[in-house]
């Protein structure tokens, strides 16, 4: 019991004076340990589960930077998605999520899933979950409400805005395919390209409907993000450079505000073909990178509604527990500088989608 002791305030030491935007005034060594030989000679349990405690500390040190895209992720949970990942599906409900503004908030429904059919739209509030309030509610358990076997229910509690009344949607879960790249060709000669995230193969799915267009000779491009909550720093880089080839698509400030630009360098296959963007509010994160960066040079058109506004980078670090910590470690700026977290960018042309 005390070796564990020591290895719990050990830890606990260690990860709060690695986050410099916890006081080292007042959580010092002899707090932590005070506070841990309270709880063990005096609540009024015995039988402390040990790893609950500490990663109980660990989700409260992280939940203190005040910032919904940092969390503690125990083993458990770190395993489940790891394994969804390599499957590329999970039982759910087909929604990209985040906390915004202190409520939990739908980034994006992923198209034809059991969301999206029930009519879920990008930024909808989730105020219940079956009947409880999501009031303070972390992402992590948010996500572990609404996913589950398929066949199982789930009501929503919906608020949207300019709707006066707040409609209660129940949803079956069903097994939800993450798909990266959808296309077309239209109209003979203009290439449509729908990118649904930004996952490790959304670039080789997009290099082949590349080739696949440039065999059919075609005369334009539509690339369509909306409701495309984001996914991989780089990945955005590789596509915008489909488009942008040998441009700054993105600078990241750190913690130091030392500034750092992300070049392309891939093909350039379409550098100079007309190009129409098509994003709404529930284009965020990486969609961003690369819209914001279409438009900074001027490169093709942006046409729908004003995207979400997430303008921060995050970095998954396994622990040795098996765990992990999601930390924000930089924010991004458009080529031309532009800051768009909670701001979002605006189209050229806009075109508000209905309420309903």
């Amino acid at each position: 019991m005390k070796r564990f002791k020591w290895i719990l305030i050990a830890i606990l030491v260690f990860t709060i004076f690695s986050v410099s935007v916890i006081s080292k005034e007042i959580y010092t060594f002899d707090l932590l340990k005070e506070s841990i030989d309270i709880i063990e000679s005096k609540y009024f349990k015995k039988n402390i589960d040990q790893q609950k405690l500490l990663e109980g500390a660990l989700e409260g040190l992280v939940n203190s930077l005040d910032d919904p895209y940092s969390y503690y992720e125990d083993p458990e949970s770190l395993k489940r998605e790891e394994e969804d990942l390599l499957k590329g599906e999970f039982g759910g409900l087909g929604i990209w999520i985040t906390i915004k503004d202190g409520v939990l908030t739908v980034i994006s429904p992923i198209e034809d899933t059991p969301a999206y059919k029930a009519g879920v739209k990008a930024g909808d509030q989730i105020i219940e979950i079956d009947g409880e309030s999501t009031s303070g509610i972390t992402l992590k358990d948010a996500v572990n409400k609404l996913r589950g076997k398929k066949g199982t229910k789930v009501t929503l509690t919906i608020r949207r805005k300019g709707l006066t009344r707040n409609p209660k949607i129940t949803i079956v879960r069903d097994i939800i395919k993450v798909e990266s790249v959808k296309s077309k060709i239209i109209e003979k000669n203009i290439g449509y390209l729908k990118l649904i995230s930004f996952n490790g193969k959304t670039y080789r799915d997009m290099k082949e409907v590349v080739r696949k267009f440039k065999k059919e000779g075609i005369k334009g491009v539509i690339l369509d993000m909306r409701n495309n909550p984001g996914g991989l720093l780089s990945i955005a880089v590789d596509v915008a450079g489909e488009f942008l080839p040998n441009k700054t698509i993105v600078y990241t400030v750190d913690r130091n505000n030392r500034k750092k630009a992300l070049r392309s360098y891939s093909g350039g296959e379409f550098s100079d073909i007309p190009l129409v963007v098509l994003v709404n509010k529930g284009s965020a994160s990486a969609s961003e990178i690369v819209a914001g960066a279409i438009k900074d040079y001027k490169r093709g058109v942006l046409i729908g509604e004003k995207t979400f506004g997430k303008g921060l980078v995050q970095n998954v670090f396994k622990l040795s527990n098996g765990g992990a910590l999601h930390l924000t470690i930089a924010r991004y700026l458009t080529p031309s500088g532009a800051y768009i977290h909670k701001k979002g960018i605006m189209p050229d042309i806009v075109i508000k989608e209905e309420v309903g």
